[in-house]
């Protein structure tokens, strides 16, 4: 039975590393290092196992916002690193009942003929989590593969982890998000028609539907903001929330405010990156008053990038 999906590749002599690497942050990027580095010292190929859906979906069967990288841009970073192959675990309810060894032998093994493995402190696998660094260096020598230890990146003495850039952007919090990243957080989606209210009192903005419904939504709240769209970027104030001067359905929207922009691009795909928040969304006594503190948020915006030009 083969259980990988992803390129097809072929080895030589595979090193590999395997888990969810959502966010590819620096902890990843440590961890990638490693990899691609001991596949040029031996000749062989750097392998990255990974899941086309994160496995809590599997145990919870259910759609939540976690995901900090959408799978094509989650593939173009983990390329930009080096990464010879990139394969996929189905994860299904039957693999999360596999044993670490059966996991060891039937993919490891047998599918991949894994010859080392770089693996991070909080790498597991098989039922219960119960694989890890310590068990592949014990079963080793059986199957004739090394095994290696990376330690967590830290900063300020604080390991870097998709957890914690989860809380960051829950919080609204972009920079430390950005500095544990190692880029800036951004959202891809498609520009979908809203209720176009925004052009009613001089500012039409794009609603955007990220690509993958499991995406994190940064926190409520005002933002700057770079649009790419076409391989041009554009700059943009974005409100995340409810706009509950003008809307009464309580329904969470992302409106983004493009400036020095007047383009129709519903259903076109852009990328939103988010720089900082400037403040917490608002409910205006009056339309007047909405108007007039957009036109701040705007004039923040420019002053930000003029004293930060937009750069990814």
């Amino acid at each position: 039975m083969k259980f990988l999906n992803g390129q097809n590749c072929s080895f030589n002599y595979p090193v590999i590393s395997m888990g969810t690497f959502d966010g590819v942050h620096l902890g990843h990027q440590k961890l990638l290092q490693n990899l691609t580095d001991r596949a040029q010292e031996t000749g062989g190929e750097s392998v990255v196992i990974s899941y086309y859906h994160h496995p809590l979906e599997t145990i919870h069967k259910k759609t939540f916002p976690y995901l900090l990288t959408e799978r094509n841009l989650k593939e173009k970073l983990l390329r930009e690193f080096g990464v010879d192959c990139i394969l996929y675990l189905e994860f299904t309810e039957e693999m999360a009942a596999m044993s670490p060894a059966d996991f060891l032998k039937k993919i490891l093994i047998d599918e991949i003929g894994a010859k080392e493995m770089i693996v991070g402190y909080d790498t597991h696998f098989g039922r219960f989590r119960a694989g890890n660094y310590e068990f592949l260096k014990k079963n080793a020598e059986e199957y004739n593969y090394k095994v290696s230890l990376v330690e967590p990146f830290k900063i300020k003495n604080r390991i870097i982890s998709s957890s914690l850039i989860r809380d960051f952007v829950r919080e609204g919090d972009l920079f430390d998000a950005a500095r544990c990243l190692g880029r800036k957080y951004s959202i891809i989606g498609k520009v979908i028609k809203g209720q176009q209210l925004g052009r009613g009192i001089g500012f039409p903005t794009i609603n955007l539907q990220p690509v993958d419904a499991n995406k994190l939504i940064p926190g409520i709240g005002v933002y700057v903001c770079e649009i790419h769209w076409k391989n041009t970027i554009f700059l943009g104030t974005t409100n995340i929330g409810y706009s509950p001067t003008l809307k009464k359905n309580h329904y969470k929207e992302i409106e983004t405010f493009i400036l020095d922009f007047d383009e129709d691009i519903y259903d076109q795909t852009v990328e939103v990156i988010f720089h900082k928040k400037l403040r917490d969304e608002l409910d205006f006594a009056s339309t007047r008053e909405l108007i007039d503190q957009i036109k701040k948020d705007v004039e923040n915006t420019r002053g930000y990038f003029q004293n930060n030009p937009a750069k990814k």
